[in-house]
């Protein structure tokens, strides 16, 4: 290998806060250099030879030293970081300022020293993180310092870096003191690199270590429930809704079920699944039931719940069905990307690969929707079938409910002993191998934390239009205009092609970035679609409703309320229309809908009419404009 013109351990320091840029909102034109760059300098930070750089990126040493002063050169923000690779970007450097009473605090505060030693190199007595950056170890630290009693005016809180740049440089002198536990650190990380990336082959036998392999379905749920359709005059109908799907991502070595997801839909996508899998990594937060009876175990019953230190865990391999829906190339992307995971297909009909998954999903409806009046059974032909539609309006089974059951059900699950875990619960399994044999699972660092929280965002982009006839810079998104203030007011941006990064379960706002992968900020789409929350998929429902009413190209000012509107007017007798009215309303977060709110407003009480206007024929606009139908009706045609 050849020499180093940099300190390596330094380098890797500091590209623990370098702000990965998506590669999405690199420009076409420039993403493929950007990456290449990026590689060239990651393989040079990681310890790779410059002849292999060179083969891999076609990058010569020279300029892989030029792309990593630009990384290391520091703005008024910090440090440039991957941001300086992307070409023709040129901020000017600033020096970076750092105290020099570091020495000093350690000698006053001795306890310290253990502090920064043992979470760094992963001591359990500090941490259950085994490969902690820099940035992390610094807000323990700053908390730390607080604990001690250290104040605000002191150091390091009356410094610009907090002593960052000093802790830094105290690291290093530790790594360089205890060779040994750096090794050690460096090559599980290594390992962990190496292991997680990329797309694997099948998998074929079951893992020891939690987390190191979790397998993700979908199962169509054994039970009926029903909606409410909010009709025109004030009343409510109950309509049973077409069946849900439950997601379930479980831990091969524990049988733990990590976390979950529920759709309405009536045939699932990959947004889905990706939120099954976000939510197995996000800590979970409890329910409030409104269910009688219904309580979380002592211990919470999901792992984040029973194990506050294991927050957002990361898999090794990801195991799922060739099914439509898993296989979006978007899906793969963002798992293999985001997750730095890989992904195992089980082949087309061997359904064994996923049996552990499949016998969790057989037990959940044994256990739970079995035993409810409204279940559908296993088949048509299943005793336990008796006329599930009928029940669930008889019994008000609601979807709400439903959710609250499977919290429940899955908490219980995860508290039972389990024949294949030595009759240990999967939760237990779990403390076993994690707290007793050291079978420590990797945990996100704070960038990848918000990674994982953006997991099922896209991205795209657009041409910034405008200042014709005096109108305002905006973009055209799915048949809406979007604008900010940034954008609109300034001009700058006209005729610029920008890129956008939105959720698709919420467009009514996006996050702009420019060319160069700067920020712009949030843009808000126009009119109802600015101020509702809703999904791409209820967008494109709204304008199909739109244009088969001849309305394309009119002003629509509410097409949400009138799309929401037709729905629960055909809701009365198709299911899927109830089912869709039920998931626009669920989108906006919404206990009433938009219909029932407005009528609310309107009065039925005519005693408030003056005595000269009882007849009708006295009557004026003011006189009834704020009278519903039924008062009307009374006074035109008597009681």
């Amino acid at each position: 290998m050849a020499e180093k013109r940099f300190d390596i351990n330094e380098l890797r320091s500091i590209r623990e806060n370098w702000n990965d840029i998506p590669s999405e909102v690199i420009p076409e034109k420039y993403r493929e250099i950007y990456i290449k760059r990026k590689k060239a300098v990651d393989m040079y930070i990681d310890g790779y030879s410059t002849m292999d750089i060179f083969e891999r990126t076609g990058i010569v040493h020279n300029h892989i030293s030029k792309y990593i002063q630009k990384c290391i050169a520091v703005d008024t923000n910090g440090y440039l970081g991957y941001q300086g690779l992307i070409p023709y970007t040129r901020i000017t450097p600033k020096p970076q300022k750092e105290s020099g009473y570091f020495s000093k605090l350690i000698k006053t505060y001795p306890t310290l020293k253990d502090f920064i030693a043992g979470n760094f190199f992963g001591d359990k007595k500090y941490t259950l993180e085994k490969n902690m950056n820099l940035k992390t170890l610094h807000n323990k630290f700053l908390s730390e310092c607080l604990k001690l009693g250290i104040q605000q005016h002191e150091y390091p809180f009356n410094t610009s870096t907090k002593g960052y740049v000093s802790l830094c440089k105290y690291v290093k002198t530790l790594q360089k003191e205890n060779i040994s536990k750096q090794a050690e650190r460096e090559s599980k990380d290594n390992r962990q690199k190496l292991h997680s990336t990329g797309i694997g082959k099948r998998y074929t036998h079951n893992a020891l270590i939690p987390f190191s392999v979790v397998q993700v379905d979908g199962h169509i749920m054994d039970i009926q429930y029903n909606v409410e359709i909010y009709n025109s005059d004030g009343t409510i109908s109950k309509i049973v809704a077409t069946r849900a799907w439950i997601f379930a991502v479980i831990d091969v070595a524990t049988r733990c079920i990590l976390g979950f997801s529920v759709s309405q839909e009536f045939n699932y996508n990959q947004y889905d699944v990706i939120e099954a899998i976000k939510n197995a990594i996000v800590p979970r937060e409890r329910m409030t039931f409104t269910t009688k009876g219904f309580r979380y175990p002592e211990n919470g019953g999901y792992y984040s719940l029973a194990f506050p230190e294991l927050r957002y865990v990361l898999f090794d391999t990801l195991m799922l069905d060739n099914a439509k829906s898993h296989l979006a190339g978007h899906t793969v992307n963002k798992i293999v990307d985001e997750l730095k995971c890989s992904i195992n297909f089980g082949s087309v009909a061997t359904p064994e690969t996923r049996g552990i998954i499949e016998r969790f999903f057989g037990g959940l409806e044994t256990r739970g929707f079995h035993k409810l009046p409204s279940t559908t059974g296993s088949n048509i032909r299943d005793l336990k079938r008796r006329e599930p539609e009928k029940a669930a309006v008889k019994y008000d089974i609601t979807y709400d409910e439903i959710l609250e059951l499977l919290e429940v059900l899955i908490a219980e699950y995860n508290n039972t002993p389990h024949s294949g875990l030595d009759n240990l619960t999967p939760l237990e399994s779990m403390r076993k191998k994690i707290f007793e044999a050291g079978m420590s699972p990797t945990l996100a660092d704070a960038s990848m934390m918000k990674a994982i929280e953006q997991l099922d965002y896209r991205t795209t982009t657009r041409k910034v239009v405008g200042g014709k006839n005096g109108k305002r810079a905006y973009i055209n998104f799915l048949g809406s205009e979007y604008r900010s203030n940034e954008l609109s007011l300034t001009g700058t941006y006209i005729g610029q092609t920008i890129t956008i990064i939105y959720n698709p379960r919420d467009i009514s706002s996006v996050e702009a970035y420019t060319k160069n992968g700067l920020y712009i900020g949030t843009l808000i789409a126009r009119g109802e679609f600015g101020t509702k929350s809703h999904s791409v998929k209820t967008r494109k429902n709204v304008k199909k409703f739109a244009r088969e009413r001849g309305r394309e190209k009119l002003e629509f000012d509410t097409p949400i309320t009138a799309y929401e509107q037709s729905l629960y007017d055909k809701g009365k007798k198709d299911r899927r229309s109830a089912t869709k009215a039920d998931i626009v309303r669920r989108e906006q977060g919404k206990d009433i809908p938009s219909v029932v709110k407005q009528q609310e407003t309107v009065s039925t009480d005519i005693s408030k009419l003056k005595p000269e206007v009882q007849n009708a024929k006295d009557l004026k606009y003011d006189d009834i404009k704020d009278l519903d139908a039924y008062a009307l009706y009374k006074i035109m045609f008597g009681s």
